[in-house]
């Protein structure tokens, strides 16, 4: 059997994804403290929890196709139409979607490095990913991306604030850039980690759907990091309604009963998700002061995880960690995702140990 002759063009071009779930296949998670996927440490509110937990009972029924109550609430939540909003199980599932609706083989989606399912995308519709690199403090390039556009850019893909570095672009420069590319090349805000953000102008671009109807903006949200919900699969999209109306021609926007049931709860409990993120910006200010103390560089982040440069090789400080029972991530550098207040503890002595022990290795 030749199955190279049944597998399609676009997969069988296709490099292999570079994403971290893939990277991980070989982990046994279990025997591990969780640092590595910026997973909420606090989890979802009680109530969206013992929502979902009963609705879990009728499972054995499909749930709304329509979602129309969990899209209303969203509509509702952001002073929009619901005709504005497209709800599906995660940002990847409507990632997809995206380059489903509008890439053809051919075009260009430009991007900084970030999270590497739009690279997927872009591949897998036979679309070119052009990544342009980021500033010196790793942060967004948006000039350089501005100097990247051709008569092929379909999509330029914005992650802010940023995954994997953490790092923001300010409100007035994003709107510029936005401002100043054509209306013809469609603007992809991807703002999953947007709600931990404490910059007073580390802000979402949602306004601007209503503000500039001219402008083809899309903007992602997820109930996958602030709200906790990661392991349930909820994500949602917002655009003008001829955007979202195409989006809507695509497979892959079902959610099960339990996730619109539980993203619905998690959107009303705002106080719990208040408090929660109060622990995490302590535990992030914590991780930051003690990495520099410890002689790391520390890029400042506006997310539930930190990127930072501990000056030896990144996959040796993943590996002695893991030994030691903690899993972070390690994209070219580190980066480690905040835990209770305990883990980051831990984290800290370990980081302490590893590092005297490559200064030691050093002198020997």
């Amino acid at each position: 059997m030749d199955v190279t002759k049944l597998i399609s063009k676009a997969a069988l071009e296709k490099e292999e994804s570079r994403r971290a779930s893939r990277a991980a296949s070989n982990i046994d998670f279990s025997k591990l403290i969780r640092m590595g996927f910026n997973e909420h440490p606090f989890g979802m509110s009680p109530k969206a929890l013992e929502v979902i937990i009963e609705e879990s009972k009728t499972s054995n029924l499909y749930g709304d196709f329509q979602k129309k109550e969990l899209t209303e609430k969203l509509a509702d939540f952001y002073g929009l139409e619901p005709e504005n909003v497209l709800a599906g199980a995660g940002s990847s599932p409507l990632i997809e979607t995206i380059g489903c609706a509008f890439l053809n083989p051919g075009d260009e989606v430009l991007m900084c490095p970030t999270f590497a399912a739009f690279i997927d995308m872009a591949q897998i519709r036979m679309a070119t990913p052009v990544i342009v690199p980021l500033t010196e403090d790793k942060v967004y390039d948006l000039d350089a991306l501005y100097e990247a556009i051709t008569d092929k850019t379909k999509i330029i893909v914005v992650c802010n604030p940023n995954n994997p570095t953490g790092t923001y672009v300010g409100k007035e420069k994003l709107i510029e850039f936005i401002k100043k590319v054509p209306d013809d090349i469609l603007i992809l805000m991807d703002e999953a980690y947007l709600e931990f953000a404490t910059a007073s102008d580390c802000v979402s671009m949602y306004p601007l759907i209503k503000e500039m109807p001219e402008k083809p903006i899309i903007v992602m949200k997820t109930f996958s990091k602030y709200y906790g919900m990661a392991g349930v699969r909820v994500g949602y999209a917002m655009g003008n309604k001829a955007l979202i109306d195409a989006m809507k021609k695509c497979p892959g926007t079902m959610i099960s009963k339990a996730g619109q049931a539980g993203a619905i709860a998690a959107l009303a409990d705002q106080d719990y998700y208040k408090e929660v993120k109060k622990k995490v910006v302590a535990g992030m200010t914590y991780l930051e002061e003690e990495l520099t103390k410890l002689g790391c560089k520390v890029y400042h982040s506006q997310t539930n995880f930190i990127l930072f440069d501990p000056y030896m090789d990144a996959q040796e400080v993943r590996n002695a960690l893991m030994e030691r029972g903690i899993m972070i991530s390690a994209p070219n550098i580190c980066r480690v995702s905040v835990g209770k207040m305990e883990e980051n503890e831990l984290f800290i002595k370990y980081m302490k140990e590893i590092l005297e022990e490559n200064a030691l290795k050093k002198e020997a």
